[in-house]
């Protein structure tokens, strides 16, 4: 999914209308991919930069259609994820029914959320102004990001939504972004102990990150 036919465009400097087309593309998709023999769930995502192992510079993203529902999406569901923040600290934006949060405990250096205060299940699930809203907050987000350390900041981001099959009808849509940078040009390699033992060190605290953010 190209986001923009210019080459050094990134998705922090879409316009409005522009970021609103690439909604609107993921929402199609989503839906089409669906009505496949095998669409069970449809994840959009995108990797950024060099160091994530990003080959193409053009503003991109991808977007994949599995025949199962993989097992973290599926955790999350079965846990009943709602867009709770641990703290007002943790929010750096909330407009018209969405709201962008900093991750508690993240892995991550660079961990933040972006979801509906109010449950919308998927992409499709949106209306126009729900997409309109979203499509400005993401224009924001990505450009406060690139100016957290005053360069393009490489990082994932994906969508998590509601599988197809039916069996689950109170997910909650929400998009991740991470990134392994905790100073410019600085990444934040996960240690042995903390693979060893499933739990992570990260140096970056949520709350100060999302002051910057703010």
């Amino acid at each position: 999914v190209l986001y923009s036919p210019i080459h050094e465009a990134t998705f922090g400097t879409l316009t409005a209308d522009e970021a609103l087309s690439v909604v609107n593309l993921w929402a199609q998709r989503t839906q089409a991919l669906r009505e496949m023999p095998n669409g069970e769930y449809v994840i959009v995502f995108e990797n950024r930069g060099a160091e994530i192992g990003a080959t193409i510079s053009h503003p991109h993203g991808q977007i994949y259609a599995f025949d199962h529902v993989p097992p973290r999406p599926a955790r999350m569901i079965a846990a009943g994820w709602e867009p709770v923040v641990a703290s007002g600290e943790h929010v750096i934006l909330e407009v018209d029914g969405w709201r962008v949060f900093s991750e508690y405990a993240a892995v991550y250096p660079v961990s933040i959320r972006i979801a509906p205060i109010h449950r919308i299940a998927d992409l499709a699930d949106m209306n126009a102004v729900d997409r309109a809203v979203l499509a400005a907050t993401l224009v924001r987000t990505f450009a406060a990001l690139d100016a957290l350390f005053d360069a393009p900041l490489p990082y994932m981001m994906w969508i998590n939504q509601q599988p197809t099959n039916g069996s689950v009808n109170d997910a909650w849509m929400s998009i991740e972004i991470v990134s392994p940078w905790r100073q410019k040009g600085l990444a934040r390699f996960i240690a042995a102990a903390e693979v060893g033992a499933g739990e992570y060190f990260n140096p970056v605290v949520p709350e100060q990150l999302a002051e910057r953010l703010r």
